[in-house]
């Protein structure tokens, strides 16, 4: 198992290291993707988090996202749906970009505990840094680390550390275009 793993982060390491640096994040380009999130706020939760962004400038994308979350703790039921802004700034032309991730989701929680069920409306706060790692041109494993804050109808507001592992996807339509045009059409 050791073997194994440490052939896995050697491969890894090769294919970061023999990519080229690509401008991803040119003004014009979009980004497509989303993050897996572990929190560790009140209870642990498992979450989902598609988004989509446009940059605006160069290195500067804004964009939106919707989080789907389920948490289950004895017979308490959370399903959260949330959706909301956020703004990204990346760093360098590195294949390994650093970023910075703020975001505002207006969210709902509906709570079941057995035969009774509340409904709640509120907001989380997100501020962090990540970072991008370039496995190709167009695609982007990232981790980003940070604290978010949480303040929901009728409940003190309350905060704690966030990581989230995802990808993204970032699409250039010039290099479309440059393509076509490069193959005579």
């Amino acid at each position: 198992m050791k073997r194994q793993f440490i052939y896995v982060c050697t491969l890894l390491l090769g294919l970061l290291g023999s990519a080229n640096a690509f401008s991803q994040t040119e003004k014009g380009d979009w980004l497509v993707g989303g993050n897996f999130t572990l929190n560790t706020t009140r209870n642990t939760t498992i979450s989902l988090t598609p988004n989509a962004g446009y940059f605006f400038a160069r290195n500067f994308a804004m964009g939106g996202n919707v989080r789907l979350s389920y948490d289950k703790s004895g017979d308490l039921e959370l399903t959260t749906l949330g959706i909301g802004p956020f703004v990204r700034y990346y760093f360098g032309k590195n294949n390994l970009r650093p970023f910075g991730l703020v975001e505002y989701n207006f969210t709902s929680i509906k709570a079941k505990n057995g035969e009774s069920s509340t409904t709640s409306n509120g907001g989380e706060f997100f501020i962090g840094p990540g970072l991008a790692a370039f496995v190709n041109e167009h695609v982007a494993i990232e981790t980003i680390a940070g604290y978010i804050n949480s303040k929901y109808s009728g409940e003190s507001a309350n905060g704690g550390f966030s990581l989230r592992i995802g990808f993204q996807i970032y699409l250039s339509p010039r290099k479309i275009v440059d393509t076509y045009r490069s193959n005579g059409k």
